[in-house]
């Protein structure tokens, strides 16, 4: 009552907020008939949806109790009959053991009627196993297995009767199986037969199809057999002696078997008596599976049962017993290029359209499992790669010590025909090597390819340097004792013409070989640095060319800017006739050598000869002098530079020689020695940093110095502000002439103090 009257409570002050909040207005006062209406309906609407949802729930109530009802009156009629059927099951006992003789009875007519329909069969046991071998032997195996079937089936229903006994016999057993012993004798000898038969399979089909035929037939009624057996065994426990037979299996073994001998059957020859023994083997491998695959897609197909898919059997046993005899050969170990063969048969040939890819095989051999294992592939590559490092050290160690047995030999290297460059082989006969190895890893896969090209580039590097070496040693030994090695700038010429060789054959061997597209930054830098290695041992190799010229010409250097030096020309004279004579030999250089010596004898001739006119040997006391001086200094730097351009000449193509830019730096050089006004000098000290960025304080004040007219002080302080002064230039292309120009003592400091 509570509960109702908390509602009825809460209505009213719903209704009292509602009224409230329609009545704020006093217009709406007017409407009060119409609310009044409206609400009246909404009562009305609820209280029917009310009415009509107790009515519902009162139907379901009146419902539920009638199905009630229902299942009581069903229960207690069903205890009824059980109460019925335990009265009736009370007399069952005392008929169990009158109806015992019944049963005894049954079982002795179930007995004899196997027996008499056995009979036939038992009393001819020995001519049925006679006539059945008889079949076997004259390959009439269809009659062979019938009689053999009616001989199990009468076998296996007498002793199935002696089972169901409740009290067995195993004496009878004994005596059952003995009297039929021959009959397994017979299963067995048919099964012999039929092994004899799928084992020359591949043959047979050729000739006689129906004789596969049929021992597939007698296969699937023994599976057939085995089955039904396995299910009276499971309803029974009884199993007729020697079942399952599983011949399928077994078919699929002797098949399996056959495949081996195949495969290894054409192994024929052996390493001692053929070198070329893997090639072989592999080879008539090759056109066996091919055949012997082609010969299953086409004629093994009709004959045996789909649910064999013999196909996919026969592909998985060849795959299988080649993967087997392939690790066999790799455990046997391999020797020479006996790995890349073999690699090269496993990726390539065997996939390819050579066999499994070909059009009458269709096979893809990435739905099957590797012929080998990823480890002894990669075992296979290392040990391939391994011994390609080994022959290229043999070889290019061999090479090195061909090419130092000639640097001390007695006669001039050889000189090619249409440069007539000297060279010697050593260069093509090291990338011809690294050619046909990198043509025989095409034949496995561009990964390994690439592989071998890194190693030989680490190989080709490595002979780069121990070549260097050798050279250093070479240099060394010479110039210890220049009587000993008679042609020596012959061979630093080769030197020379083969470091350059060796950079050009590389890049050739780069453009045939790297695969298109590849960017790989390490590898890239094993490239460069092998090129790095040959143009320094080029241009090193080139300075030492030099460096023996220069030791001729040492004691004329210092002939200059002495004081006899005005009065005579033999110095230079004598300098460009003996780079005359050392340029004939030098002809003998490749073109882009000769150009590269050219530049550098140049640059080395004008550097010693502005190191001796900054060496402070000589000192001009008047202006007068001082004029002569860099007349004549003109005249020698242009001597010079006609000498150059005679040799430029010979050069076919010498663009990248620049015989006049030394000369003006001379020429600039001799202005300051022919100023007249001391205070005009630093014009001409500016022209001269213009044109030699790199010129340096010291430099400066050792040319002005050669002027013995300007005091110390004024040549410091005009040097210092020549040098505060100078202008931000562009870098050129020309070469530092003042770079290396150096003394022993310092003589700023001296003016200093």
């Amino acid at each position: 009552m509570s509960t109702m009257e908390e509602i009825e409570e809460e209505a009213k002050a719903a209704a009292e907020k509602m009224v409230t909040n329609m009545m704020q207005r006093p217009g709406q006062l007017e409407k009060v008939e119409q609310y009044k209406r409206r609400i009246t309906h909404k009562k009305a609407s609820i209280e029917a949806q009310l009415k009509s949802a107790v009515q519902g729930k009162l139907d379901g109530v009146s419902v539920g109790l009638r199905q009630l009802q229902e299942c009581l009156d069903d229960v207690q009629q069903i205890s009824s009959k059980m109460d019925e059927l335990e009265e009736l099951l009370k007399g069952v006992p005392p008929l169990v053991a009158s109806l015992q003789a019944v049963r005894e009875e049954d079982c002795r007519h179930s007995q004899y009627v196997t027996a008499m329909d056995s009979l036939k069969h038992i009393f001819t046991v020995p001519e049925s196993v006679a006539k059945a071998k008889q079949w076997i032997g004259e390959g009439k195996l269809l009659h062979a297995h019938q009689c053999l079937s009616d001989l199990e089936n009468s076998r296996d229903d007498l002793l199935y009767e002696l089972h169901r006994l409740p009290n067995q016999s195993s004496h009878d057993k004994i005596m059952l199986k003995a009297y039929f012993d021959d009959v397994q004798a017979v299963s067995e000898l048919l099964e012999k037969q039929i092994k004899l038969i799928l084992a020359r399979t591949l043959n047979t089909v050729r000739k006689e199809p129906t004789v596969i035929v049929t021992a597939l037939r007698i296969i699937e009624r023994e599976e057939k057999r085995d089955q039904m057996a396995l299910q009276q065994q499971d309803q029974s426990g009884f199993m007729p002696p020697g079942r399952p037979k599983n011949w399928r299996s077994m078919a699929f073994k002797v098949l399996e078997s056959a495949v081996t001998e195949r495969i290894e059957g054409t192994r024929v020859d052996e390493r001692e008596d053929n070198k070329l023994w893997l090639i072989r083997y592999l080879e008539l491998t090759r056109q066996l599976i091919l055949e012997d695959l082609r010969v299953v897609k086409t004629l093994c197909v009709p004959c045996f049962p789909p649910h064999y898919d013999i196909v996919n059997k026969y592909v998985d046993m060849y795959h299988n017993c080649l993967s087997s005899s392939m690790q066999d050969v790799v455990q046997n170990g391999l020797e020479g290029n006996e790995n890349v063969t073999l690699l090269s048969w496993i990726l390539n040939t065997y996939p390819g359209s050579e066999l499994m890819g070909s059009t009458e095989l269709n096979i893809d051999v990435l739905t099957l499992k590797p012929l080998l294992s990823k480890e002894i592939m990669q075992k296979l590559e290392d040990d391939y790669l391994q011994k390609m490092e080994l022959n290229y050290r043999e070889w290019m160690d061999k090479t090195f010590e061909a090419e130092r047995a000639e640097w001390g030999g007695e006669r001039s290297p050889e000189v090619e025909p249409h440069t007539s460059a000297f060279h010697t082989h050593a260069p093509v006969i090291i990338f011809q090597m690294i050619d046909q190895n990198l043509q025989v890893t095409e034949t496995i896969t561009k990964e390994i390819t690439f592989k071998a090209l890194l190693l030989s580039i680490d190989q080709v590097t490595r002979f780069g340097n121990m070549y260097r070496e050798g050279v250093i040693q070479f240099k060394n030994t010479h110039f210890a004792d220049r009587s000993r090695v008679v042609y020596f700038t012959h061979h630093m010429i080769t030197i020379v013409n083969n470091s350059e060789q060796m950079v050009r054959l590389a890049q050739q061997t780069q453009a045939r070989h790297w695969p298109p597209g590849r960017h790989d930054p390490a590898a890239e830098d094993k490239f460069n640095k092998m090129l790095a290695t040959f143009q320094n041992l080029r241009d090193e190799a080139a300075k030492f060319l030099l460096e023996e010229a220069f030791l001729d010409l040492e004691e004329h250097f210092n002939d200059l800017f002495t004081a006899k030096w005005l009065s005579t020309t033999i110095p230079v004279d004598t300098i460009c006739v003996t780079l005359q004579d050392y340029f004939l030999d030098y002809n003998h250089l490749r073109e882009k050598n000769f150009d590269y010596v050219i530049n550098e004898a140049q640059n080395l001739v004008y550097r010693k000869y502005i190191t001796a006119m900054l060496s402070k040997k000589v000192t001009f006391k008047g202006v007068e002098e001082a004029q002569q001086a860099a007349t004549k200094i003109v005249k020698e730097a242009n001597q010079i530079r006609a000498f150059f351009k005679k040799i430029k000449a010979q050069a076919i193509a010498a663009e990248g020689i620049n015989v006049d830019w030394p000369f003006e730096v001379i020429s600039t050089l001799a202005e300051v020695l022919r100023c007249q006004d001391i205070e005009m000098l630093s014009l001409d000290l500016h022209g001269v940093v213009d044109k030699c960025p790199e010129v340096t304080e010291e430099q400066l004040a050792r040319l002005v110095s050669l002027r013995g007219d300007v005091p110390r002080a004024h040549i410091r302080d005009t040097v210092a502000h020549v040098c505060a002064t100078k202008r931000p230039t562009r870098p050129s292309t020309n070469p530092p002439l003042f770079k290396n120009v150096t003394f022993n003592d310092r003589l700023l400091s001296h003016f200093t103090l």
